[in-house]
């Protein structure tokens, strides 16, 4: 998913590794994916290497330079790629990276994203019967509790799968909506700018940001005023 995450940010404009890794970590992305930002820098090389992002400058901050990197038509085309790969993969564990797929969902077309959650819904049902026909099949009065908590946890786990994937279907304008509105907070808010050295520990003020940005993506109305207020917020 980094991948994609990274020709997604792009996609909406040019900029450096520090950027797109201040915003996975004030989204708090690595606290509850695999997301690390530490794998910023690696992915953007060898997506560098594949032609999919190109060098457009190089600033320089202080004694530092800050490579800024543009898509290219390729890195385009990739990021489709990656986010109908993501989008017809099982959610494998908790926390996984397709959980938050849906902010990025206004970069591929609404037809083929629900045509690709609807066939994913059919192969998450048929996994389930399968899972359930074994089940019924093997374990009887002495089958032994691992053995049937293994079952168990394939089954529920395919289950809220099939109504997370539903729910998707059901709201689906809505949650490309949500992106689009993402997508504005990407390109008013320089994530890069913010100190270094900050830590956003303090639960009071990660509540608020989290308040903001959801009054920003629920009102758009407002958005100018909330985003104003969400800058300063994050540069405290």
């Amino acid at each position: 998913m980094i991948k994609a995450l990274i020709l997604f940010y792009l996609s909406i404009k040019p900029t450096h590794g520090y950027e797109i890794q201040k915003f996975i970590q004030v989204s708090g992305l690595d606290k509850w994916t695999k997301i690390q930002s530490g794998s910023i820098y690696y992915a953007l090389a060898k997506l560098e290497k594949d032609k999919c992002i190109e060098l457009a400058r190089e600033d320089k901050i202080g004694s530092r330079i800050r490579k800024i990197y543009g898509i290219t038509e390729k890195g385009r085309e990739e990021l489709e790629i990656a986010l109908r790969e993501e989008l017809g993969k099982e959610i494998a564990s908790v926390g996984s990276d397709k959980l938050f797929i849906y902010t990025m969902f206004n970069r591929i077309n609404k037809d083929e994203v629900k045509e690709i959650i609807k066939k994913h819904i059919k192969e998450l049902k048929k996994k389930y019967d399968y899972w359930t026909y074994w089940k019924n099949m093997k374990i009887n009065k002495n089958s032994m509790e691992a053995e049937i908590i293994s079952f168990d946890m394939s089954i529920s786990s395919l289950e809220y799968q099939i109504k997370w994937h539903e729910a998707i279907l059901k709201d689906v304008d809505r949650y490309i909506d949500i992106s689009s509105k993402q997508e504005q907070i990407i390109k008013d808010i320089d994530f890069g700018e913010l100190d270094e050295k900050a830590e956003i520990n303090d639960l009071e003020i990660n509540q608020r940001i989290q308040r903001l940005k959801e009054e920003i993506v629920n009102n758009p109305q407002n958005a100018k005023e909330k985003i104003d207020e969400l800058i300063l917020m994050l540069k405290k």
